[in-house]
């Protein structure tokens, strides 16, 4: 007994010292400084360039800029636009305010924008492809101010679109970038879990320790082990649902109200903000989450010169259309659709030919005519085959009679020997030999005749039998008929104009063809700006289609080439078309497509040359980011020279081998006060 009461005793203390714990580590966390929960200590006054205003109680806050000025048809418009804070970090709520001004021109307003106080304005949160997140938020008017405000739960880039609407229902809308990154972990409030976890799990193990002498009654073991677990489980929880009141998984900032543009700062501040235009410092950190990448400039030859417009265009070779010879009833192959591959002579379809009523009366006259025609050739065939059983019968006899006339002449060739051989022994006299002699002539005579006579008889033979091919009906229309529809030209079907069954006439377009694996591209050039094309053979062109893209002709790694210069001025225009060949894989390029082409004149020249995706042109003036090593960019003011399909020629402001930012252009503005 006295073992029980001091186990439950000392699981009692242990349970006391748990809560002890804990209520000291809640009392700890509830001490902690502000400060510690804000920033723990770090200086984020070099992280970004800022404007700073020191508030009472709360954290500094810092304040991105920008200014907008818009041309719609409802008229110009400049929009000033504030956000707090600078760094915005996931779970803080981030504020905006915007002054819209409409300039006017003449009138009792003068040269000088007035704002708008009446209008409706709402904004759209959105990533930084278009995808909206939330929408129509509204935004509170307040001393020339329009004041909105959100909070961010996914870090990456945003904009914020607003979307205005004045009084007299004319609107616009205008986008902000935003740069949004996860707010740091604080370690105060995982180091004060893990450690609370830990004196938990010690209590608990204490308490498994002290109850080993149950071993053999497990039961009784769990009973008193489980009562301690639980309590600590639900105390673990508690503390961990009122830590992350108080000093939340991740820091958060207590920020301060953001001061109006324009209105409450200081001639310090607006001296700090202006300063720090041209110089941006970013942490190692920003730059890998910006995605930063930088281009070295060089030296080279950039397509500049006259700009124009153009078409795509089918070569007149690769074009074709197919139509019926005959009308009758349209029956398209299987398979066969727009977009279907076909060859040159593929059939694609025929054409089943229907005779009419007098078609109809006009074959059955034709047949009966056939049938008349067809019972006197028979009557001829029936008279040539007789003459031809005569004529057989007379070669019969003509070879019996030659059979006899060869019998005879080789008995007078007998006699004719034997005579001989008497005539030696002078058994006969010479004259017998001579009769024999005259007897084998005339059987040879009478040989060669019987047989001439044979063949002239064989000849006629051959030619009464030749005339009856002669005798050759007419062929006679049946009442359907089929005509195969074969295509001109290998290539893609693009339109098709008639179905299967489809009654069509003779000359009706049933479906076209074009070859697109090669193309023209005609360029239209001013009757003025001729004497600078002649002699320019290389140029390139883009279309809004394929946006990005840029192709090239003339130059030895493009299969393209300069084809012809027109000949006629189009007297509307006074334009000349210059046509140009072009190979065009995946046939990417479609007949008709406009694109924009820079037709060469600059000829060899090399420039220093910056890339297009990497100037900035705000209010009027031009710009880039330069790298300066480290964490130091630099936003600097550039004149630029010709313009290419990718570069831009540098006329000062830059030098050879200085780093401009190619990419994250788009996060560097957005944390640039005044950009």
């Amino acid at each position: 007994m006295n073992s029980k009461f001091k186990l439950q005793n000392s699981n009692l203390a242990v349970g006391k010292a748990i809560m002890c714990a804990a209520v000291f580590l809640l009392l700890a966390a509830y001490c902690l400084p502000p400060a510690v929960s804000a920033h723990e200590g770090e200086d984020h006054s070099k992280d970004k360039p800022q404007t700073t205003v020191a508030t009472t109680g709360k954290s500094a806050v810092t304040i991105a800029r920008a200014e907008r000025n818009i041309q719609t048809d409802n008229g110009q418009f400049n929009v000033q636009f504030q956000r707090a804070p600078a760094d915005v970090r996931t779970g803080e709520t981030s504020q905006f305010a915007v002054q819209i001004a409409e300039k006017v021109e003449g009138g009792f307003g003068g040269s000088e924008p007035l704002p708008l106080t009446d209008a409706n304005i709402t904004a759209n949160i959105t990533t930084s492809n278009g995808q909206i997140i939330a929408s129509k938020l509204p935004l509170k008017f307040e001393d020339g101010f329009y004041f909105g405000k959100y909070a961010f739960s996914n870090a990456g880039n945003f904009k914020i679109v607003l979307n205005a609407t004045t009084s007299d229902n004319r609107s616009l809308s205008v986008d902000f970038p935003v740069s949004v990154v996860k707010a740091p972990i604080s370690w105060t409030f995982w180091l004060i879990m893990t450690l609370f976890g830990l004196l938990l799990i010690g209590g608990v193990g204490v308490v498994v320790y002290k109850t080993r002498g149950y071993n053999g009654n497990k039961r009784l073991q769990l009973k008193r082990v489980a009562p301690v677990a639980i309590a600590a489980i639900l105390i673990f929880v508690l503390v961990a649902f009122t830590f992350a009141y108080i000093t939340p998984p991740r820091q958060t900032r207590s920020l301060a109200e953001m001061p109006k543009l324009g209105t409450g700062a200081t001639a310090a501040e607006t001296e700090v903000a202006n300063s720090l235009q041209t110089t941006l410092t970013v942490p190692k950190e920003s730059q890998l989450l910006f995605g930063i990448k930088t281009e070295a400039l060089e030296t080279r030859t950039i397509t500049a010169g006259l700009k124009v417009t153009g078409t795509v265009k089918a070569r007149p070779e690769a074009q074709a259309v197919v139509v019926p010879p005959v009308a009758g009833r349209i029956v398209l192959k299987q398979g066969i659709t727009v977009g279907s591959v076909v060859s040159r002579g593929e059939q694609v379809g025929y054409v089943e030919q229907v005779l009419d009523v007098s078609g109809q009366v006009g074959l059955e006259q034709q047949r009966l005519e056939v049938e008349a025609q067809q019972r006197e050739i028979e009557a001829r065939r029936l008279d040539i085959k007789n003459s031809i059983l005569q004529l057989q019968s007379q070669q019969a006899e003509q070879r019996a009679n030659a059979q006899q006339a060869k019998t005879r002449l080789a008995q007078a060739q007998r006699e004719l020997r034997r005579s001989i051989n008497l005539v030696e022994v002078n058994a006969v006299p010479q004259k017998r030999v001579e009769e024999a002699r005259t007897a084998v002539n005339v059987a040879e005579q009478e040989v060669t005749a019987v047989e001439k006579q044979v063949v002239l008889l064989d000849n006629q033979i051959k030619q009464t039998s030749a005339g009856t091919n002669i005798f050759r009906l007419p062929k006679v229309n049946q009442p359907n008929k089929r005509f195969s529809l074969t295509a001109p030209v290998t290539g893609i079907i693009n339109d098709i104009k008639a179905t299967t069954g489809q009654q069509i006439e003779t000359g009706t377009e049933i479906l076209s063809i074009s070859n697109l694996s090669t193309v023209l591209i005609e360029a239209q050039v001013f009757e003025s700006d001729l004497p600078m094309v002649r002699e320019s053979t290389r140029a390139s062109f883009t279309t809004a289609a394929l946006s990005g893209e840029v192709y090239t002709i003339g130059t030895p790694d493009e299969d393209g080439r300069l084809v012809s210069i027109g000949q006629i001025v189009d007297p509307q225009t006074r334009t000349i078309p210059v046509i140009y060949e072009m190979k065009n894989p995946g046939n990417r390029l479609r007949d008709g497509m406009f694109v924009e082409i820079t037709i060469d004149t600059s000829g060899d020249r090399k420039v220093l040359a910056v890339p297009k995706k990497a100037v900035i042109t705000e209010q009027g003036q031009t710009f880039v980011f330069v790298f300066d090593g480290g964490e130091i960019f630099e936003k600097r003011p550039v004149a630029l020279g010709a313009e290419g399909e990718d570069f831009y020629e540098v006329k000062t402001g830059l030098k050879e081998n200085d780093r401009v930012v190619v990419e994250g252009v788009y996060q560097l503005r957005s944390t640039q006060p005044g950009s």
